[in-house]
């Protein structure tokens, strides 16, 4: 047993007292956290970023309202239904010579035939529309040889509140130019400003007069009147009046390139205003529209002319003063307004053709706040913030002065008693409980210190025999080594152990092993060795280094034998990394590849990505089972290995596609020879099927090249396997270039796909009605609810129908019909423009039936209308008896079905045995020559004796001539539909009055057979 060294005479106490310490780190603590803080605040830039949040609202605000603005701007300037009648009543006009194109500008008299056939299509359009005005001046000559005092033709109607409903005798109309004969006619009130025809100029050259008519005029009408549209671009007053306005225009041309006048709607500023709240802005700031030169809203200074502009904020300033925008970041401007700056975010409105003669003026929603105003908030929460953080260093100090007393206390008792214990240095002190646990138990533990350290190196040993790994170690000093006595066999240096080990050849050794043997560093940092073993096996060592200090720095090592673990881990990254069934890179370890690769673009050189799929492997699987597919998939492989050069990246993706990566090459065309040999190889590469027959590898390849394509391996398989895609739906078997026009085509459709996604999200979709009469009286019986969608890419039902049945969302298709339909025909007979009595015939799939919650809230919301309500199923589609039942049985629908376009499918019996309909819809494909064609006669007779036998009645769809309607009626068809009775439209028109004679006459008749 070694003798132990005698202490030491006690050094005196030095350093602070316990109190001190504690008091003094948590004031460090405090005031470290309150740097923190402050440096996080400067960091995160808090008070710019809750400037550029404003901002960002701001701008957010502006878009959204300029995008319901633009709306409103769009359906004003939709005219050509209001152009295609007003130019159709003029040339009947014309050829019957009730006016003449050389006088029709002269006087209200010469020009009143086609003023007073024209003021209902006026009134129709000020109706349908979101506007407050309408008007029409004509005018055939040169406008700049007129005299500017001269007088025109014209009307000019307006509704003060279009959102209100309609007069039914247009009480809320009132004329501000219009023939005195035409007002006494129509029974419309004047407005103040009245008079009975409009003057010349009286606007100026920027009205809504001389630019569109003009522009055309001199343009020799090249093209369609819609692009000569123009917006006054600035505000107007009617001369007399003091509503301030803009209007939109467009010529009037006929076919034979005549321009005698100009149609337009007008938006009073005060309707705009109510349309462009400022209280919606921050701060209650000011919106204006204006009109730019400018193209390109990101340029670095923005000139442009106000045109009307709303007072919220009372910035004075009349509306055609210019203002200099400077662009600050991506989505605001600034500008100085009366020595205050203000902040601005500016909106586009694409109100011109591209190619249109006004397309250089470019018109904007701007939105502006004062900067004062706009970054109140984050002044105010910076004084508040200041204001705490010096408020909590003050309670922290008290705190932390507090905690250090309470907490030195028992600490100093317990130090004073090991002090007084120190004078018995063989016996081991029993401390006193001082409160605290930590301490107490501390206390509690201190006599069995050295029991349980021998205890725990007893332990530790038993533990490194048991182990299952083979440990090995050593403890270098300064001055000496020791070693376990399996530490250099298990580093394969058993040989060459030097005697006797000092530390420097300890340290020399140690550096040949790391020159020969290093593996790579372990994910705690620590060194794995390779050793190759006599038998031809690598076993792998992990080291791990600890360095201790103290009174005699020493390191330590420990060898740990974790052979079994890294070749674990490399059977895991090898199947991660490599295809089992081809021995190719999976995806992962593709992408690893080539993502390396291109951070060296100089070994790129000429490249291209190669993207396969295997054309005929679903046959072979169905065919001759998956294991002669999986053949086939690693007969590919390996014909890509082998025939590919060393550097070539391949991989199989999953299934049946391939990439492989060429890179390193001079130009193209020495790649496209190494593609040619890759291709004869695989036409040479056969298998023998089971029945006899040579299969060839036959591949669809897509080819996208580096650089021409693309720079970046995302965009180059993009385009690879567009182009692959093109030849799998084209010509199999073949490599193609990618082609970026047929990639633009592609995506067009993939626009029409978001259009679809956005109408189901929106719900933007109307509906017009189609009444269906009465074959006895011509009395509205009901209404036929049609779709209408107009977005960029889709323009008709038959489009989204279609892509609803390819995406499966038919089922969200039949809800926004039945609900939407449904709304809008409840709404219209509230106020009076539908019969309100009429059935609903709503058109409904065939193989779809609402939820139980969907029926539900129909049935809450409708109550009424499901006892009115008619569900139209179309013939040609296959009929689900579920979903039929389903619809049939909904609490308080009238059960009412009808069976569309009957004779044009392909089960007629069935689908009325089936169905049992109500109603039945003979279809236009039948209805259209029925006149003429005794076949189609024969059919509708025994149609009409099956229905009446069994409580049916019989619809005829699609009439479209008088000859038509007379058949259809003498058959014995119960209602009528169609063009020659009344088209669809948003408000439907009266029956046409040829239409209700002949009913009229067909009835008498029946009653009178000898004309009595």
């Amino acid at each position: 047993m070694q003798n132990r060294k005698p202490h030491s005479q006690k050094a005196p106490q030095t350093g602070h007292s316990i109190f001190g310490t504690i008091l003094f780190s948590l004031l460090a603590v405090l005031a470290v956290e309150f740097l923190l803080l402050t440096f996080a605040v400067h960091v995160t830039r808090l008070g710019p970023q809750l400037n550029q949040n404003a901002e960002d609202i701001l701008a957010m605000q502006v878009d959204n309202r300029s995008r319901y603005l633009q709306s409103i701007f769009h359906d004003a300037q939709e005219l050509t239904s209001l152009s295609d009648a007003i130019n159709g009543l003029t040339q009947q006009l014309l050829d019957e010579g009730e006016i003449s194109l050389s006088t029709l500008d002269s006087s209200s008299d010469a020009a009143y035939p086609l003023l007073e056939a024209a003021a209902p299509e006026l009134i129709s359009t000020l109706r349908i529309k979101s506007v407050t005005g309408v008007f029409l001046i004509l005018n055939t000559h040169d406008l700049d040889r007129r005299k500017q005092d001269s007088l025109m033709p014209a009307i000019y109607l307006r509704d003060l509140d279009p959102d209100a409903a309609p007069s039914q005798r247009n009480a809320d109309l009132t004329f501000v130019r219009a023939p005195a004969q035409l007002v006494q006619s129509l029974s419309i009130a004047t407005d103040n400003s009245w008079a009975p025809t409009i003057r010349y100029r009286a606007l100026g050259n920027q009205g809504f007069l001389y630019p569109p008519f003009q522009a055309a005029y001199k343009d020799g009408a090249s093209l369609a009147a819609s692009d000569y549209g123009h917006w006054t671009s600035q505000s107007y007053l009617v001369p007399g009046d003091t509503h301030e306005a803009i209007a939109y225009s467009q010529p009037l041309i006929l076919p034979d390139g005549t321009v005698y006048g100009v149609i337009g709607v007008e938006l009073l500023a005060d309707y705009l205003w109510e349309n462009l709240p400022c209280s919606e802005l921050q701060n209650n700031g000011t919106y204006f529209l204006a009109v730019t030169d400018t193209e390109e809203l990101s340029a670095s200074e923005l000139q442009l002319r106000p045109v009307l502009r709303s007072h919220c904020d009372g910035q004075p300033g009349s509306a055609d003063e210019s203002l200099t925008l400077r662009l600050h970041s991506a989505h605001t401007h600034r500008y100085l307004f009366s020595n205050a700056l203000y902040i601005a975010s500016v909106s586009p409105l694409n109100l011109y053709s591209r190619n249109a003669p006004f397309s250089g003026k470019h018109w904007l929603l701007v939105g502006s706040v004062p900067a004062v105003q706009l970054f109140a908030f984050a002044q105010r929460l910076k004084q508040l913030f200041s204001f705490i953080m010096l408020i909590t260093l003050a309670v922290g100090f008290v705190c932390s002065w507090l905690i250090s007393r309470r907490l030195a206390r028992p600490v100093a008792k317990l130090s004073a008693e090991v002090a007084a214990a120190e004078a018995d240095s063989s016996a081991i002190p029993h401390l006193s409980a001082t409160g605290i646990r930590e301490l107490d138990q501390f206390s509690s533990s201190f006599t069995q210190l050295s029991k349980d350290v021998l205890d725990s190196s007893t332990r530790f040993l038993r533990i490194m025999k048991l182990a299952s790994a083979e440990l090995g170690g050593y403890e270098l000093r300064d001055d000496s080594v020791y070693v376990t006595d399996n530490f250099f066999s298990m580093l394969g240096l058993a040989q060459e152990q030097p005697d006797p080990l000092t530390p420097k050849a300890f340290r020399a050794l140690m550096g040949t092993l790391e020159q020969r043997w290093f593996y790579r560093l372990s994910p705690a940092n620590n060194k794995v060795f390779a050793i190759p073993q006599p038998d031809g096996s690598t076993h792998y060592i992990t080291l791990r280094i600890t360095h201790i200090l103290g009174e005699s720095a020493s390191e330590v090592g420990l060898a740990e034998d974790m052979t079994t673990t890294v070749l674990e881990q490399q059977r895991i990254e090898h199947e991660r990394d490599y295809d089992t069934l081809t021995g190719l890179y999976r995806r992962r370890a593709f992408d690893r590849a080539c993502d390396a690769l291109f951070q060296q673009p100089e070994k790129l050189g000429c490249a291209a990505l190669l993207m396969m799929d295997l054309d005929n492997l679903k046959q072979i699987n169905d065919t001759y089972g998956h294991d002669w597919g999986d053949q086939y998939i690693r007969q590919t492989g390996q014909c890509f290995a082998a025939n590919t050069p060393a550097s070539t990246i391949c991989s199989r993706l999953s299934g049946d596609e391939f990439l492989i990566f060429f890179y390193g090459y001079q130009d193209q065309a020495q790649l496209r020879a190494q593609l040619e040999l890759l291709s004869a190889a695989l036409q040479r590469s056969v298998s023998i099927l089971p029945n006899g027959k040579q299969l060839h590898i036959s591949i669809s390849g897509g080819i996208a090249w580096y650089p021409t394509d693309g720079h970046d391996l995302l965009t180059l398989k993009k385009y690879a396997d567009f182009a692959m895609y093109q030849v799998k739906h084209s010509h199999k078997g073949r490599m193609c270039d990618f082609d970026i026009g047929s990639y633009h085509q592609e995506a067009y459709a993939a626009q029409t796909q978001q259009d679809f996604e956005l109408l189901l999200q929106e719900e933007l979709v109307s509906y017009h009605f189609q009444p269906i009469y009465s074959a006895r009286s011509g009395r509205v019986a009901a209404y036929e609810a049609l779709m209408r969608v107009d977005l960029p890419t889709l323009h008709s039902p038959a489009q989204v129908m279609q892509l609803a049945h390819e995406t499966g969302r038919l089922y969200e298709i039949e809800r926004i019909t039945v609900f939407h339909s449904s709304e809008i025909f409840q709404r219209m007979q509230a106020q009076g423009l539908l019969q309100s009595d009429a059935l609903l015939f709503i058109n409904s799939i065939a193989n779809v039936s609402l939820t139980v919650e969907d029926v539900e809230e129909y049935a809450q919301r409708y109550p009424e209308l499901l006892k009115r309500l008619v569900v139209e199923i179309t013939e040609q589609e296959d009929l689900d008896r579920a979903c039929l039942e389903r619809k049939r049985n909904i609490p308080g629908f009238s059960g009412s079905f009808a069976l569309d376009d009957y004779g044009s499918g392909y089960s007629n019996e069935l689908n009325l045995l089936e169905l049992s309909p109500r109603y039945i819809k003979i279809d236009i494909s039948i209805v259209r020559g029925i006149d003429t064609d005794r076949d189609k006669q024969q059919i509708v007779s025994n149609i009409v004796a099956y229905a009446h036998a069994r409580s049916m009645q019989l619809i005829a769809e699609g009439i479209e001539t008088e000859a038509q309607l007379r058949t259809v009626i003498g058959l014995g068809v119960d209602l009528l539909q169609g063009y020659y009775l009344s088209r669809p439209a948003a408000v439907p028109a009266p029956i046409a009055p040829a239409a209700q004679t002949v009913i009229d006459q067909l009835e008498h008749q029946r009653f009178n057979p000898l004309g009595l």
